[in-house]
């Protein structure tokens, strides 16, 4: 929560930090501090133990106003950064030196630690004329102060998660409906009057996602068969979809406030055979006994581990193979990580792997997605967005999980 960044810090040993960026698009860190979006960005200064700054340009000043998230917000006017410009020819001069300044009033004169998302070049210059100017920068190791506190959840920002992922889960619900009452023409299956592709579906997707005001900036995932057994495989758009075959259908949309939700269903039209059934019912109880153990205090390598027990006892392969020595590589089975953290992001700490050893923290939401797959036949993976409590999870991708759609 924003509220742990002065604990973090003292623990650290910072005294200041500063996020800076031409806009929060694309930018988790600075949304998350500012509260809301800012189309021309700005510059976010904390002393530990006391209220931030907010400096933005003139054009932003009344949406940063009315995030509420920061109280004191000032414009860049007021800190003649105009002078600066005409005096040090153009802003990459303008900005370090305008930084140095504010931090010298705000009394921010020990270790500093920069964030936000920026040109690696122009960040490095920008870093070297911070440290001629005399500003103790120092670096971080992840997950950085800000990444801390975005961890566990604000009430405002698990009303949005739960907007999004009830939005996301009534998509996938429409769209296995239409699929459900999908007709068969001339040995081909058809979604209203036109033939079933990869394409069409993806199509009606992108429709359904604008209707809820939604959208899927890194895509949607609707594999069948084969391709199924690449975890990352999107589909290919021309590919007729076939009855019996495994579709994984995995959708990751974004709000317009910035929040993501993440929901992955696999089903069979018609009726499935006895290896996809296996698959199913196998990933199925691994999800489910990761999900019936996880709580406050459970560290994400014990919920790996849960997964790990369910899929290895029906005879597939994992990456706890790997990790422990026994194996060098494995191509089939479950191949990934358990799960990874949902906010201003899609893949964020904390995450459900062997290497997630810290506990985790009520107000965390995470992904819980096991996955089975055997290359030239197809995958299995389910997945819900959950949120971490004292006592167990609040599921916030509400939708049935069946594998036929007969």
């Amino acid at each position: 929560m924003i509220e742990d960044l002065d604990f973090s810090m003292r623990v650290r040993k910072i005294d200041g930090i500063v996020g800076y960026g031409e806009t929060t698009l694309a930018d988790p860190d600075l949304t998350y501090v500012v509260g809301g979006t800012l189309a021309r960005g700005g510059f976010y200064f904390k002393k530990c133990g006391r209220p931030p700054l907010l400096v933005v340009s003139n054009l932003d000043y009344g949406s940063a106003k009315r995030s509420g998230r920061v109280k004191r917000v000032q414009t860049l006017t007021q800190w003649g950064y105009e002078k600066l410009q005409k005096e040090y020819a153009g802003r990459d001069e303008a900005s370090p030196r305008l930084v140095a300044k504010i931090l010298r009033k705000e009394g921010i004169s020990g270790r500093v630690v920069l964030f936000g998302r920026n040109d690696l070049a122009k960040a490095l210059r920008f870093a070297q004329t911070l440290r001629r100017l005399g500003v103790q920068l120092v670096g971080e190791r992840p997950p950085t102060v800000v990444e801390t506190a975005r961890d566990t959840k604000e009430r405002h920002e698990l009303e949005s998660l739960r907007d999004v992922g009830k939005r996301t889960a009534k998509i996938v619900d429409r769209l296995l409906q239409s699929l459900h009452n999908a007709t068969t023409k001339r040995g081909h299956l058809q979604v209203g009057e036109k033939r079933a592709t990869i394409g069409l579906i993806k199509s009606h997707v992108a429709s359904m996602l604008a209707a809820e005001g939604l959208s899927a900036p890194e895509g949607t995932i609707f594999a069948v068969g084969a391709s199924g057994a690449d975890p990352h495989n999107a589909g290919d758009p021309t590919a007729e979809i076939k009855k019996g075959r495994l579709i994984v259908f995995d959708i990751f949309p974004q709000a317009e406030n910035g929040y993501w939700s993440d929901l992955t269903r696999t089903f069979v039209l018609g009726r499935a055979d006895s290896k996809a059934r296996e698959m199913f019912e196998t990933v199925r109880q691994a999800q489910g006994d990761a999900i019936d153990h996880l709580r406050a205090g459970v560290t994400g390598e014990t919920s790996m581990n849960r997964a790990c027990d369910v899929i290895e006892r029906a005879g597939f392969e994992t990456v706890r193979g790997l990790y422990t020595g026994r194996e060098k590589r494995i191509t089939s089975g479950f191949i990934h990580s358990l799960g990874h953290g949902v906010g201003l992001t899609i893949g964020e700490s904390p995450y459900l792997s062997f290497n997630s050893r810290a506990p985790l923290k009520a107000g965390e939401v995470v992904t819980v997605e096991p996955g089975v797959y055997i290359p030239g036949y197809g995958g299995v993976r389910i997945e819900d967005t959950v949120l971490i409590k004292s006592k167990g999870i609040e599921i916030l991708t509400p939708i049935e999980n069946e594998l036929e759609l007969s």
